[in-house]
């Protein structure tokens, strides 16, 4: 025993269920035992979904009746759930309409007889009512909202609603058309999604329009000269793609206005060891680890980085710098970097955006869009690496609410860790992840030392002090 007391109240009763769950196991029931086993849990996590939601809405309303920013305790609500804080700003939403507006969809959910997501749709589906209509949508869907699953149950909500109010339908629509845009997120294996929100028969009709050129890209002019029809006819023989490539392809060219495999005018941050880079003066074989890694989005195969950079020398307009990182003798962590300046510039900046790509407080996977000192430079707090961190501007603006303390736990020798306490006392520790990303492990060969350059006399200054974190080496085009 570590001596700390054991929780009391609903918490120590809450922990003792979760503890019970551990003992539930499939041996020695039959089948139908199981199945019976697993649609209680399913029942079970619908009704603690229901009481997170009540002291969710509790929380929220009483910090608001306090005076207080409610973004303060949503903040916190989200490292409760371990969640971001734009997804915690959801459940606050969630629970307060289910626990004010909506009590059949919420008794539903406290009897176990739908799960939290089908509850979100209700409130979803129902956000552009008013309150009286609102409730008797909610009364509608009472009897058959157990029964349907969750496209059934989003129009059921809709068509209701629709029934009720319709120009509040056509407000929806109005308010859906204003929002549309266009955004990008990461996906797997080094992709990346391009998506567009549009009314749908404008988005229907440039896809459409994308299916017609694709259809007619292997249809040749029969009335070409001999010599030019057998050279489309080459070329469209020579074109392997599949449908799906060929549209993307096709798209991202019109959308960017290049042709096919030129450079795009962009910045990429490539971070690989001087052995991927470089395999041949390591005795021409790629080494067991060989991946680089994108700050913020993750690992890519070591032969497309290479491939991506010699593409890149081999292009006259092409841009690329290399940059040297300095690494602690492991290669986890970038070493520390100091500065004079109030505010993180130049290498400093570039050290911590490379750090901390995305915001250091945990389970937040925004990415880390301002750099700001963790004690704060007006109390003493140095600009520094080990009291910097990159934070989404949300939680850059949330620690500097009262009652919450972030500070520097560890840093020089090892990854940096910062401590952040709530203003209901939670603690929540975060390490910076390895430069290589999450998942990485130190392999160095056998027959080779960790390189040391805390000496090299060439590393340039910043405004006087010694950076010795980053130097940029001349242009490689």
């Amino acid at each position: 025993m570590d001596g700390t007391p054991a929780p009391s109240g609903p918490e120590g009763r809450v922990r003792a269920v979760v503890s019970a769950l551990a003992e539930v196991g499939p041996e020695g029931l039959t089948p139908a035992q199981r199945v019976a086993a697993v649609s209680a849990l399913e029942a079970l996590k619908g009704a603690a979904a229901a009481a997170q939601a009540r002291l969710t809405a509790a929380a929220v309303v009483d910090r608001e009746a306090l005076g207080e920013d409610s973004r303060s305790v949503r903040a916190d609500l989200a490292l409760a759930r371990r969640c971001s804080p734009t997804l915690a700003d959801q459940h606050a939403g969630v629970a307060r309409a289910l626990v004010e507006e909506l009590p059949c969809t919420m008794a539903a959910l406290t009897r176990g007889e739908i799960s939290e997501r089908r509850a979100t749709i209700v409130v979803r589906e129902t956000a552009c009512l008013s309150l009286e209509h609102r409730g008797e949508v909610d009364r509608r869907l009472a009897s058959v909202i157990g029964g349907l699953g969750d496209k059934a149950l989003a129009a059921a909500a809709r068509r209701a609603g629709a029934a009720l109010d319709a120009e509040s339908l056509a407000a929806r629509h109005r308010r859906a058309v204003a929002s549309r845009r266009v955004s990008v997120r990461p996906a797997a294996d080094g992709m990346a999604w391009l998506s567009v929100l549009g009314p749908m028969k404008d988005v229907i009709g440039a896809h459409l329009a994308l299916i017609c050129e694709e259809g007619r890209r292997h249809v040749i002019d029969p009335d070409l000269p001999a010599g030019e029809w057998e050279a489309a006819a080459a070329t469209a023989r020579a074109d392997t793609r599949g449908k799906g490539a060929w549209l993307a392809d096709r798209a991202l060219e019109l959308l960017s206005g290049r042709a096919p495999g030129r450079p795009q005018p962009v910045e990429v941050s490539l971070v690989m060891t001087d052995r991927v880079l470089l395999p041949a003066a390591f005795g021409g074989d790629a080494p067991a680890d060989d991946c680089a890694s994108i700050p913020g989005w993750g690992p890519v195969p070591g032969a497309e980085a290479r491939a991506a950079v010699s593409d890149g020398l081999g292009e006259p307009d092409a841009f690329v710098w290399l940059r040297r990182l300095f690494t602690d003798p492991t290669g986890r962590d970038l070493v520390a970097l100091d500065s004079r300046r109030r505010r993180f510039h130049g290498g400093l900046r570039r050290f911590l955006e490379l750090r901390d790509p995305t915001c250091r407080i945990p389970w937040c996977d925004a990415p880390a869009a301002q750099t700001d000192h963790l004690r704060r430079a007006a109390d003493g707090g140095a600009t520094s690496a080990v009291n910097g961190a990159g934070l989404c501007q949300r939680h850059n603006l949330v620690k500097e609410d009262t009652g919450w303390h972030v500070r520097a736990e560890s840093g020089g020798a090892g990854p940096q860790g910062i401590r952040i306490t709530t203003p209901t006392g939670s603690t929540y520790d975060s390490t910076a992840p390895p430069l290589l990303g999450e998942g990485w492990s130190p392999r160095w060969l056998d027959d080779l030392d960790p390189p040391d350059d805390s000496g090299d006399p060439d590393v340039p200054t910043d405004d006087g002090v010694p950076d010795v974190a980053f130097f940029d080496d001349a242009r490689a085009a």
